[in-house]
């Protein structure tokens, strides 16, 4: 199997082919950065005929196929219909003068979950996820300490992808983003440490546990005025039906 030159490891191309071959659509390849579009990697659903997975192609044999695997696994979400959120048009979303950051918030609040079930998913497989985890820790240590943590929302944006990068870095990661956080942030990687606990403890392997852990970060970060979780027809966007579905699920 060759994949935007690379030729892909036997045991990839096994992984691989278990993956696409209860989908609904073929799956073919391109270069994300040859695109224009950033990031490592990405999937165009909106073709009727096919799947389009988009990759860099500046990578390492081993991250080439970990993040191909990646967004194969994020097809496979999307055919197991595991839940997502969405922003709701409140008056602070509206007012919002950067419209770019609650967008941003609301895909934070979806991919952090849905990424730690694929990263721990690539991990079971024995496949190396380092090139998610070592740009997350660069990133964590380029935040500006003055950075505004008092705001809840900014707060949340931060926490929900430290939640997620904590579950899934190395031992050696993880301590230097707490390191680093908890010496500019007055501990806020320590105070961090129940919500972690309690997505761990709920899992994400399944679209009912992740939708749990969806509902969990909005209740905790009390994001209810600006998103809410859907699973299927279920629409939940108050703290009251998240704080009765969580004790009836």
């Amino acid at each position: 199997m060759n994949i935007l030159g690379y030729a892909i490891s036997e045991k990839t191309e096994k992984d691989i082919n278990d993956l696409t071959k209860n989908f609904i659509k073929p799956v073919d390849y391109d270069d994300i950065t040859a695109l224009g579009i950033g990031g490592f990697g990405a999937v165009y659903y909106k073709d009727s005929k096919k799947y389009i997975v988009l990759s860099k192609t500046d990578l390492s044999q081993e991250d080439f196929e970990s993040n191909i695997l990646a967004e194969l696994n994020h097809i496979r979400q999307s055919e197991e219909k595991y839940p997502y959120t969405e922003l709701k048009m409140s008056d602070t979303v509206k007012n919002e003068k950067n419209p770019m950051f609650f967008d941003y918030l609301n895909h934070s609040l979806s991919t952090a979950i849905l990424d730690l079930d694929v990263m721990k998913r690539l991990q079971k497989g024995g496949h190396s996820i380092r090139l998610f985890t070592g740009n997350r820790l660069e990133q964590i240590k380029k935040i500006d300490p003055k950075s505004n943590m008092s705001d809840k929302y900014n707060y949340a944006s931060f926490s929900i992808q430290y939640v997620m990068f904590s579950l899934t870095a190395t031992d050696d990661e993880a301590k230097q983003a707490k390191d680093f956080l908890d010496k500019n942030f007055n501990a806020i990687a320590t105070e961090l440490s129940p919500v972690i606990e309690k997505i761990q403890g709920t899992g994400f392997d399944c679209p009912q546990n992740a939708f749990k852990c969806m509902l969990t970060l909005i209740d905790n970060f009390d994001l209810w005025d600006v998103c809410y979780a859907v699973s299927g027809e279920l629409k939940i966007k108050t703290r009251k039906s998240c704080r009765k579905y969580l004790e009836n699920n």
